[in-house]
Parts: C-alpha cells; sequence; structure tokens
C-alpha cells in the first residue's frame, strides 16, 4: 500500500462533486477533438487542483480560472 504521508488535502464529496462539474463545464470549451486528449484533461485536472487548493469554492469561477490559466 502506498504511503499517504504526503497527502496534503482531502477532499470531501461535495468539493469533489463540484470539482467534478467545474471540470466537465470546462472541457466543454474545447474542440471536440481535444476533450479526450489525455494531456489536456490531466493538465485541466491540475489546474482546477490549483485553484481548489488555493481556496476557490465557486465551481463556475473555478472552471473560468482553469480554463484561463490552461490557454497560458
Amino acid at each position: 500500500m502506498p504511503s499517504f504521508s504526503n497527502v496534503k488535502y482531502v477532499y470531501d464529496p461535495e468539493t469533489l462533486k463540484m470539482m467534478g462539474a467545474a471540470f466537465d463545464t470546462a472541457c466543454q470549451s474545447f474542440p471536440p477533438d481535444l476533450k479526450d486528449h489525455e494531456g489536456v484533461r490531466r493538465k485541466l485536472a491540475l489546474l482546477i487542483l490549483r485553484h481548489m487548493d488555493r481556496g476557490e469554492r465557486d465551481a463556475t469561477r473555478l472552471s473560468d480560472l482553469a480554463l484561463l490559466d490552461f490557454m497560458r
């Protein structure tokens, strides 16, 4: 079993649901050929995690911020 000593954050079910909604909303902004691209999805997920860890708690804003950072 992997060590969990380096885990910094644990998310409750409602937070995970909100993060998933933000991810799905952001994915809808991509062209069809990028929506299923593994690298795109991974980068977007990491950006959502980053903004969540920085304190953003609004799903729409979370999605918008992740998209803005993705385009940089």
